[in-house]
């Protein structure tokens, strides 16, 4: 028996778009955090947060047809994608695969590229602190929780700055 696969080829396009939507996201973030616009990079994670919601719901809908799929051509509605297409028409199936590929490696550039950022924001604040304790010694105390994280919180020691009268 075969099965149309127009919507799960419209299913993996819409899952590959919002993906590069994403990496262009974390792109604009990059640049925001690199130019020390932290306005910008909170307005943008607002933006990821909600792209990621919307790669959740392609993802349900792909995965949705996929079993409907399965079960058109009589497999197991739980099995891999890549075994699943085998039941697809032999013309589609290039298609079906080059389209699997492009999500992977969207997959993967987009959690490359997270991590990057946060790592890059990481640093940042890291460098701030630093500054801080420079201009300000004793001002900031840092400590570490239970599960090895780091606190920070205000020294005991008054402002070493001169008060205005």
């Amino acid at each position: 028996m075969t099965f149309n696969c127009d919507n799960l080829i419209e299913a993996l396009r819409d899952e590959l778009q919002e993906h590069g939507g994403l990496l262009g996201l974390f792109d604009e973030q990059q640049k925001a955090i690199l130019d020390r616009k932290p306005e910008v990079v909170l307005a943008i994670q607002e933006s990821i947060l909600l792209q990621v919601t919307t790669i959740n719901q392609c993802r349900k809908h792909r995965e949705q047809i996929a079993a409907e799929f399965a079960v058109a051509t009589g497999q197991q509605p739980d099995s891999p994608l890549r075994v699943l297409i085998e039941g697809a028409a032999e013309v589609v199936r290039p298609l079906l695969n080059a389209l699997i590929d492009e999500v992977n490696q969207l997959i993967s550039r987009t959690r490359r590229r997270g991590q990057q950022n946060q790592m890059l924001l990481a640093r940042s604040i890291d460098i701030s602190q630093r500054l801080l304790q420079k201009l300000n010694p004793g001002a900031i105390t840092k400590t570490y929780s239970r599960r090895g994280r780091i606190n920070l919180s205000k020294g005991g020691v008054g402002s070493r700055y001169l008060a205005r009268s």
